[in-house]
């Protein structure tokens, strides 16, 4: 029986397809590298269940109205996504090619929680059930 991540990936992967949209997907200690980099470098208050950022400076927009356009405005070339680091979620991400593309994505997708970021973790994006938060690092 597949876990549920795999389930999400499989979904999105699904969708990519449907869409004709360049992906892939990283596993193992590249993916579980990356994740703790990031989580690391943006210190989210939750990774496991509803997912947040809780930073004070991250911009927050609803989700029900966003969640369809905010990657249009906000994200430019690749971005990966990666979902909650719980036993089952761990060191999987799904790379999309172009990140403007990823709330296209999502309408194709059953409702999901998950992190966005690109290559650089110049940003991180949390997208739960109520609020998508985003916030930037450069450093």
């Amino acid at each position: 029986m597949e876990n549920d991540f795999l389930y999400k990936i499989k979904e999105l992967e699904a969708a990519a397809k449907k869409l004709l949209l360049e992906y892939s997907i990283i596993e193992g200690e590249n993916a579980q590298k990356f994740i703790l980099d990031t989580i690391n470098k943006f210190k989210p208050i939750k990774v496991i269940g509803n997912l947040s950022i809780g930073s004070d400076i991250s911009e927050k927009l609803p989700t029900d109205e966003y969640e369809f356009n905010f990657s249009e405005k906000y994200i430019s070339g690749t971005v990966s996504i990666f979902f909650e680091q719980d036993y089952y979620n761990k060191n999987q991400i799904f790379v999309l090619k172009n990140g403007k593309l990823f709330s296209k994505l999502m309408q194709e997708c059953y409702g999901m929680e998950y992190f966005l970021t690109n290559d650089i973790n110049s940003y991180l994006i949390s997208v739960n059930w109520y609020v998508i938060e985003i916030l930037f690092k450069n450093e």
